[in-house]
């Protein structure tokens, strides 16, 4: 890379011969995602330098997605660049069927660069468990290499391969073992990454490990890896029902890397305040407002479409008359810290948006009336017997970094539904 373009090709050409199933066509390493091609990154390629650091992205348009990054910086010894591939939903190597395939492209991608770069060092694996191992890469990609631990793929350069010796080297313990151009070895330890925490693959892990390093016990190495798989044991998710799609989607996005078993503990444990945004209807005060229509049209039309304005890109689904919507916006603002994202002014219209936004599901989906206020908090829908408060609910919504789950729209609009009885089910 700090040949300029030129000396990029020969990575790119590596790059495009990656299977179609996990070729990226999107350039994306400043704000702007474009279409690939080696005449855009020609154009572009300025843009990937910060000073002698070099660093590009790559995506896909369609799933699954990856994140491919190139990275180069000169350290006193030379240059040092990294190529990364993250495929960001590890089922993508499960489908019944495909396991030796799938895993065969990420073989035939590192075949590639060895066959144009000179490889030091390098690893495919679950990222989670990766993450969780000893290996000093983990906590930074630019440590220098040492033989930690043994993963799924593993690459050792000439540099390694001396250290532990070639003829060591090539008779590790391994699925599959072959030596590529420049001296380095890339071996597997199973057939796919699938059963990366199984006991046969760590059996494998810690008899590879073993021979590398003999210093090492073998029951020693195995227990330490049992003791990780634990982690990757399921439990059931016996969430707050209320809430509970909220909750799954937070489990589904941190995934394996935040701790899937801890958070599934820990929401289970999880119960949101009860709803009192609400008051019964025979004590909700009248309209004060001069026309209580424009009011409502208001409510219903300017102030819900500044919410569907702001957050349909990354929500679609707030485009469409769907219940579904209302986790999907308590996700959004719980997850990504919308409270601690705005002013006190940008909160006020966002009270507003939400509010209103919240209100049209309890108008169209469970048959409500506006009673509309000029202070919006007291601004009421009544359903049944109760007269239920949302744009109270939106402020307490925005009060802090959990309130969008503890005062969630799905709850809120969950407990008016039961209580309203249940000739007010959505269709």
């Amino acid at each position: 890379m700090a040949q300029g373009f030129e000396g990029l090709e020969v990575v790119l050409g590596a790059i495009e011969s990656m299977d179609v199933e996990l070729r990226p066509d999107k350039i994306y390493h400043t704000r702007r995602k474009r279409k690939y091609s080696r005449q855009v990154l020609r154009e572009q390629m300025h843009e990937a330098y910060v000073g002698d650091v070099f660093y590009m992205m790559f995506a896909r348009s369609k799933p699954p997605d990856i994140m491919l990054t190139l990275s180069s910086s000169e350290y006193e010894n030379g240059l040092r660049s990294v190529v990364s591939l993250q495929v960001t939903h590890f089922d993508f190597f499960r489908e019944p069927g495909r396991e030796q395939n799938r895993a065969e492209h990420i073989v035939t991608f590192v075949r590639a660069l060895a066959s144009c770069l000179p490889l030091s060092h390098g690893l495919g694996h679950s990222l989670a468990d990766f993450k969780k191992s000893s290996d000093p890469t983990a906590a930074n990609i630019l440590a220098p290499p040492r033989i930690q631990e043994a993963f799924w793929l593993n690459v050792y350069g000439p540099q390694l391969v001396e250290q532990v010796g070639r003829q060591r080297m090539l008779s590790t313990p391994a699925f599959h073992l072959e030596e590529l151009p420049g001296g380095a070895v890339l071996w597997l330890t199973r057939p796919t990454p699938v059963d990366f925490a199984s006991e046969e693959a760590r059996l494998a892990q810690a008899r590879a490990l073993v021979h590398l390093r003999p210093e090492l016990s073998l029951d020693s190495t195995l227990a330490a890896l049992r003791q990780r798989s634990l982690e990757f044991t399921p439990i059931p998710m016996e969430f707050d029902p209320l809430v509970a799609d909220v909750l799954r989607m937070e489990v589904d996005f941190q995934g394996l890397l935040g701790g899937r078993r801890a958070l599934v503990e820990r929401f289970n444990r999880y119960h949101p305040p009860p709803v009192s945004e609400w008051i019964p209807a025979s004590q909700a005060p009248a309209p004060d407002v001069d026309d209580v229509k424009a009011a409502v049209d208001t409510y219903q039309g300017l102030y819900a479409e500044q919410l569907i304005a702001l957050f349909h890109e990354e929500e679609p689904l707030v485009l469409k008359d769907s219940v579904d919507a209302l986790p999907r916006m308590d996700f959004r603002l719980w997850h990504y810290g919308w409270p601690g994202k705005v002013d006190v002014e940008q909160r006020e219209i966002l009270v507003r948006a939400l509010g209103g936004w919240l209100g049209r599901f309890l108008v169209y989906f469970l048959g409500g009336r506006w009673v509309p206020r000029k202070q919006v908090e007291e601004a009421a829908v009544i359903v049944g017997a109760r007269a239920w408060l949302p744009f109270l609910r939106a402020r307490h919504a925005l009060q802090g970094p959990e309130a969008p789950l503890d005062y969630s729209c799905s709850q809120f609009f969950r407990v008016a539904q039961q209580l309203a009885g249940p000739q007010t089910q959505p269709s």
